[in-house]
């Protein structure tokens, strides 16, 4: 019995290069990061799109993240977010839990401020840079999170100016605290109320 060998035979391709591949590499990155800045916020089962807010309060950039009724954040997350050019992995800057202040518990809190929290496990860096990828956790385990590269130039407030006083930087635009959080509340991502 005669039997032929079917298989096709493999052969090498030389890889070509081919023009575009890291604009269309940093697209295609750039669109994770909106993404999972989209997705990450999760609050009772509701997908929720960016409603984070950046000021600078006494010299230093604040974080705003609106809450669902009768939340609190319990602890923060910051991760340095890869270059959309080049690509890479998000980079443990700071994590604190155990807010020391009202502000800190309603979603406000400073970069780097270790004395707003009881505990700090992991240390904040000199300097944040400005791709950041920002977590809230909170007492009833949600866990919004934005993935973005903050402006240069933020509004600036002094220490001790009210939540309600403040103007924030959002990809939407500038809001409110009120805004931000009924931006939160009209995309249904909040439990009803008990």
């Amino acid at each position: 019995m005669i039997t032929m060998d079917t298989r096709i035979p493999r052969t090498r391709h030389r890889r070509r290069t081919v023009p575009g591949r890291g604009r269309r590499r940093a697209a295609v990155v750039l669109l994770w990061l909106c993404c999972l800045s989209q997705t990450a916020a999760h609050c009772g089962g509701g997908q929720v799109e960016d409603v984070f807010g950046y000021v600078e309060i006494d010299g230093r950039t604040a974080v705003y993240t609106p809450l669902c009724p009768g939340d609190e954040v319990r602890g923060v997350r910051v991760y340095a977010a890869p270059d959309p050019e080049r690509g890479g992995d998000f980079v443990p800057l700071w994590e604190a839990e155990g807010p020391t202040t009202d502000a800190v518990r309603q979603g406000l809190f400073v970069l780097g401020d270790d004395s707003q929290f009881q505990t700090v496990t992991r240390p904040a860096p000199a300097d944040f840079p400005r791709r950041l990828s920002v977590h809230a956790d909170t007492a009833r385990g949600w866990s919004p999170g934005e993935a973005r590269e903050r402006p240069a130039d933020l509004p600036r407030y002094p220490a001790g100016t009210p939540l309600a006083e403040l103007t924030f930087d959002t990809v939407q635009g500038p809001r409110s605290a009120r805004q931000l959080q009924e931006a939160l509340e009209r995309q249904g991502a909040c439990p009803p109320a008990d």
